[in-house]
C-alpha cells in the first residue's frame, strides 16, 4: 500500500489519508489513548480506512479543490458554522480522521450488513433449541444506517461543514 497524505491544496494525486502517522500519534498522546502494540504500517492502514470512511459517510459543503483529488478535502467555497472560509484540510477533519483510525485499529468501521437468503438486512437473530424458538429482526426498507461514533461524528457536525451523513439508500 502506498500511504499518501493529502496537502492543503489538494495536489497530492492518489492521496488516501488526511493525517500522517506522527499527527495520529500526537493527537492520541494528547488524550492519553494508548497505541502500544501497533506498527506504523498498521496505523497507516487504519488512517487510510478512516479517510475512506470519512469521505464515504459525510457530504461536505463546497466542492473539491482539484478535480483529480481522491479525497473530499480540501474544498472550495467551504464555509464553516462561523462563516469562515476553510480552504485547507480543517483540523476538525484531521481530528475526526484520527478518532476513526483509532477505532479502525481494532474493528471494522463500516461492517457489511448481515442479510438473509432474500437479501433483507438482519439486525438481530436469536435461536433456542428446546422447545424450539426462532426470532429475526429485519432492518427498515432499503435504508442502511451507518454506525455512529459520537466523538468524531459530533466534532464534525459542530463545524457546519457537514451537509449530510449516515444513511445509504439501495438503488
Amino acid at each position: 500500500m502506498t500511504f499518501l497524505v493529502q496537502d492543503a491544496g489538494g495536489t497530492v494525486v492518489g492521496a488516501n489519508a488526511y493525517v500522517t502517522v506522527a499527527e495520529f500519534q500526537a493527537y492520541h498522546a494528547d488524550r492519553e489513548n494508548p497505541l502500544v502494540g501497533f506498527t506504523s504500517d498498521q496505523m497507516e492502514s487504519a488512517i487510510v480506512r478512516a479517510t475512506d470512511y470519512l469521505d464515504q459517510r459525510f457530504r461536505f459543503v463546497g466542492q473539491r479543490t482539484n478535480v483529480r483529488q481522491r479525497t473530499a478535502w480540501p474544498r472550495l467555497d467551504a464555509e464553516d458554522r462561523d462563516e469562515n472560509l476553510r480552504t485547507d484540510v480543517p483540523h476538525e477533519i484531521k481530528e475526526a480522521c484520527a478518532e476513526y483510525a483509532l477505532i479502525a485499529l481494532t474493528q471494522e468501521l463500516n461492517p457489511a450488513p448481515t442479510r438473509d437468503a432474500t437479501g433483507r438486512v438482519v439486525l438481530e437473530k436469536s435461536e433456542t433449541v428446546g422447545p424450539i424458538s426462532e426470532s429475526t429482526v429485519y432492518g427498515n426498507g432499503g435504508a442502511l444506517m451507518l454506525p455512529e461514533y459520537p466523538v468524531a461524528d459530533q466534532r464534525l457536525r459542530a463545524t457546519g461543514l457537514v451537509v449530510g451523513s449516515g444513511t445509504l439508500r439501495r438503488a
